[in-house]
């Protein structure tokens, strides 16, 4: 009859033994006597399958068939750590970066409810000219844009509804009365960078006017024009509320897209994959299409 092969506690007493040289450090490194690893070892060489070498000074090393279980050993408590890591420790937070607008209008009302139902967190950044980041610092990008950009994977929330604003003061000093059907002669607020391709902003052009502010920043373009400083294509659920501001008679401006976007390496993550899934029909559920009528 054969001799049993070395089952994985004795391929854990075989590699304590060898770390240690002796069968009293690995008592140590194990807990438990030196008599009881002693009769762990005898167990294993039992039917004249040696595994260790002893040398004049009693230290002990593995033989050649000593090595090779030495070997499995290391593989195997390798994949056992790396496996109880990935299950016990607490995974890196999703990166979601973001504008001031949507973190207004989505994010903050919204991650708590990502956060009941993800095995993460959520770390939420927000920047005032998000198309400059560089994807490496981010998971996931929500932002206003016209397609995903270039190495990205992305898809469109939703859309916001959007409409001309003017501070009262302006609408005095420029005498406007009534239905704008073009903004020539009036002072402009446009967006710039990636904003400047979404259909909205790119509408705002076609109706003329001169440029009184460039800016990639929604909130910064509401806060010019609170000021005086020209017309502003805003999204009626950030600038409707405002009293500060009066919406104008014009024309109807296309609605606003909103994407989420990730890179194209790390986007079947399913942390991320995930997120966006959820943020797609968190978007549709809580703002109303503004594509509609």
């Amino acid at each position: 009859m054969a001799a049993p092969f070395p089952d994985w506690n004795d391929l854990r007493d075989i590699l304590l033994i060898t770390d240690a040289g002796s069968l009293s450090g690995a008592a140590r490194l194990a807990g438990i006597s030196q008599s009881t690893m002693s009769r762990r070892l005898a167990a294993i060489e039992a039917h004249g399958q040696p595994i260790f070498l002893r040398d004049e000074m009693g230290r002990m090393s593995p033989n050649a068939r000593g090595l090779e279980m030495v070997a499995a050993a290391r593989e195997m408590a390798a994949i056992y750590d790396r496996v109880k890591a990935r299950l016990t420790d607490a995974p890196p937070p999703l990166r979601i970066a973001s504008c001031e607008m949507l973190s207004r209008l989505f994010l903050a009302p919204q991650v708590p409810a990502w956060a009941l139902r993800a095995d993460s967190a959520a770390e939420v950044s927000v920047h005032d000219d998000v198309y400059g980041l560089d994807p490496d610092t981010y998971d996931v990008m929500l932002a206003p844009m016209a397609t995903a950009p270039e190495r990205s994977t992305g898809q469109v929330l939703g859309w916001l509804s959007m409409a001309l604003y003017a501070a009262p003061s302006y609408v005095a000093a420029h005498r406007i009365r009534g239905r704008l059907e073009t903004l020539d002669g009036q002072g402009v607020i446009r967006a710039s960078r990636a904003l400047a391709d979404v259909e909205s902003y790119r509408w705002l052009v076609r109706l003329g006017g001169n440029v009184s502010l460039l800016s990639p920043n929604v909130p910064t373009m509401m806060e010019a024009c609170a000021a005086g400083l020209g017309i502003a294509l805003l999204p009626q659920e950030l600038a409707g509320n405002d009293a500060r501001l009066l919406p104008l008679d014009g024309p109807k401006a296309p609605p606003c897209e909103i994407w989420a976007v990730a890179d194209s390496k790390t986007a079947a993550d399913p942390r991320i994959a995930g997120f966006l899934k959820w943020a797609r029909g968190q978007f549709r559920a809580t703002h109303a299409d503004a594509r509609a009528g």
